[in-house]
């Protein structure tokens, strides 16, 4: 079962680029045009996020990631929302994740700021129910 990101400390604040797996194979002949085959709908989706903390912010984020009763040093899954553009007002959306790498700190006076990758298994879109009336009708 995953485990919830404590919701009173900020959600990741920058670097969200997103990296998602393509699900084809893609086969260059010596002639003509490159072949792509679908393999699967089964693909993640990887986040470089980032996180600006204070002192006591960084404390909580720094035992919710070690604790056993937790993260138990990133060998859980976690969610956590995060803001991929979509949705009418882009709100950020609840993601399942995991870290791929324990996650890293610098500090700068009293500002600590956390970096880390993570992995989804399935990107959570709300707009995906909605595609043909996003793409077919224009914008008011």
């Amino acid at each position: 079962m995953a485990i919830a990101y404590p919701d009173w400390l900020p959600l990741a604040q920058k670097s969200k680029t997103p990296k998602p797996d393509a699900g084809f194979r893609t086969d260059l002949p010596q002639v003509g045009a490159p072949i792509f085959q679908k393999l699967t709908d089964d693909t993640k989706t990887g986040f470089s996020l980032t996180w600006i903390f204070t002192l006591a912010e960084h404390r909580a984020f720094l035992q919710w990631e070690r604790s056993p009763n937790y993260l138990d040093k990133s060998n859980q899954w976690f969610l956590m929302p995060v803001g991929i553009g979509s949705g009418a007002s882009g709100d950020p959306e609840m993601q399942e994740l995991h870290f791929t790498a324990r996650p890293t700190w610098s500090q700068s006076g009293s500002v600590f700021t956390w970096t880390g990758d993570v992995v989804t298994r399935e990107l959570k879109n709300s707009d995906d129910d909605y595609a043909d009336i996003i793409v077919e009708l224009p914008p008011p």
